[in-house]
């Protein structure tokens, strides 16, 4: 499992600031928001904590101290003013690509870099311009291959909002398929993470069923997941789960995940033995796949 650990510290003031600076807060607001962090992080019950699970107890702290429900909805709303722009160089890359589903798993890899909570504007927008159809020439791990081919139900944790733009490739090939295909959503706003408005919104319940986890915490803790959710992930065949939080909160206790995610801090980059900036598949272990 993955724990605070020192470099989380700075992270959630930061991820702070970010939120207070979306809103246009004032500098008093900012130093008196940084503050609150500073108690929230000097009282945490237990360094034995998974960090998502104390970015948690963050968002909390934002919705409350910057009053809104949804402290990084403008970085979202900048995003998805993009979707349409981004989905169809997404689906550009595929299409054509000698081998499409390590293709399409390979974008979805990708567009984990589109995370205001983490990444600043600029460096997504870099990140962005900089893709190339190298992204055909990815291979899929043999095993991870024949067990996605081979499974009858498969279940989908969406991440960042904009993100799901370079998913698109991935879902249109599972519900081509023909396989009993579900897309697990926040059920509210955390972080520019998808909700179940903004899928309707994107229209992805064309690709699969859509299936709120009944909760706004930061990656998917299962002790705040609706039983439903939790049935869903137990019954299908795999579940390809995006992005970091993700991986902290459920690597080790869901048999049948695999995990896709880019590396982006020294603490899963240690953790998980690989290069900060790496794109990861993952085992239900967090081994890496094969």
């Amino acid at each position: 499992m993955i724990f605070l650990s020192p470099e989380c510290f700075p992270c959630m003031l930061r991820q702070a600031d970010l939120a207070a600076r979306a809103q246009n807060a004032s500098d008093g607001t900012r130093v008196a928001l940084a503050a609150e962090v500073c108690g929230l992080l000097r009282d945490l019950p237990s360094r034995d904590e998974i960090p998502a699970v104390a970015a948690t107890r963050l968002q909390e702290i934002l919705r409350e101290s910057l009053g809104t429900d949804n402290p990084f909805g403008p970085m979202k709303e900048r995003i998805l003013s993009r979707f349409g722009e981004m989905a169809e160089r997404a689906t550009g890359l595929v299409a054509g690509a000698p081998d499409p589903w390590s293709a399409a798993v390979r974008l979805a890899a990708f567009g984990n870099i589109l995370d205001s909570g983490i990444i600043s504007q600029e460096d997504m927008d870099r990140e962005v311009a900089s893709i190339s159809a190298d992204v055909r020439e990815y291979r899929l791990p043999p095993r991870f291959r024949e067990r996605l081919l081979s499974a009858e139900r498969v279940g989908v944790l969406l991440d960042n909002a904009g993100e799901a733009a370079f998913d698109l490739p991935f879902l249109s090939l599972l519900s081509e398929s023909g396989k009993s295909a579900w897309i697990g959503v926040k059920g509210g706003a955390v972080y520019d993470d998808v909700t179940l408005d903004d899928a309707d919104r994107l229209g992805l319940s064309s690709y699969g069923e859509l299936v709120s986890n009944g909760n706004r915490g930061v990656g998917t803790i299962l002790e705040l997941c609706s039983e439903p959710f939790r049935k869903r992930l137990a019954s299908s065949g795999l579940v390809l789960s995006k992005g970091q939080a993700n991986f902290e909160t459920l690597v080790g206790r869901v048999p049948n995940a695999y995990y896709l995610l880019r590396c982006k801090c020294p603490v899963v980059s240690r953790a998980v033995g690989r290069p900060e900036g790496e794109y990861l598949l993952l085992d239900a272990s967090g081994g890496h796949a094969e």
